[in-house]
């Protein structure tokens, strides 16, 4: 597909499919479709995902089901009803400061933060200087 062209969402699900185990036409059917037709049409941007299937999507692609339910939401709403919507959700998951931590995770780790292993964990506590 061509990315410049293609919404963050489209590109998010068309890298998700690409490194998926599953084909295509198992991601639809996994998602509860009976083609691939709307898979591609959710990664060239022609359809927006229907917000009941985001769960069973993000599951068949393994992502991360929040951030897809994000990009999802924009695809649906307007910046203004989004932002509206995420300052009313938005807070009931973590201050400013926790959020802000998600987004460098993510950032770091291309997109999906790995389980944190007791490894991560200390080298984290040795980073922030609370090694015990």
């Amino acid at each position: 597909m061509l990315a410049a062209l293609q919404t963050p969402i489209a590109r998010f699900i068309e890298e998700h499919a690409n490194r998926s185990c599953y084909s295509y036409e198992e991601i639809a059917l996994l998602c509860g479709f009976k083609t691939s037709d709307m898979i591609y049409c959710f990664m060239r941007g022609d359809r927006k995902v229907p917000l009941d299937k985001v769960a069973p999507l993000a599951e068949a692609l393994g992502c991360d089901s929040a951030q897809l339910f994000v990009l999802a939401l924009k695809s649906w709403f307007s910046d203004e009803l989004f932002n509206q919507l995420e300052e009313c959700f938005g807070a009931m998951h973590g201050d400013k400061a926790e959020r802000g931590w998600i987004l460098a995770l993510r950032e770091v780790f291309g997109g999906e933060v790995p389980e944190i292993t007791v490894k991560m964990r200390r080298r984290l506590q040795i980073l922030v200087g609370k090694a015990a």
